[in-house]
């Protein structure tokens, strides 16, 4: 059950990506589950909060971390 929580987590952080202008779309889900581990991102903390609540996370970890971001595919 764990891999299906972190699969849907890093499926709504790759949706959120896909839908800030300005950032590679489509990013490999290995790049971005390595950036959710440096930036201490839990699946289980994903799971339950709003898709608004989700876009502000990724957005302002973005700002933090652009460059390795863009890097990683």
């Amino acid at each position: 059950m764990q891999c299906y929580q972190y699969l849907a987590a890093i499926t709504a952080v790759a949706n959120t990506l896909d839908a800030i202008p300005g950032i590679d779309h489509k990013l490999p889900h290995s790049a971005i589950a390595d950036w959710m581990a440096v930036n201490d991102i839990e699946a289980e903390d994903l799971l339950y909060i709003s898709p608004e609540r989700l876009a502000a996370i990724v957005e302002s970890l973005i700002r933090e971390n652009q460059p390795r971001i863009l890097h990683a595919a």
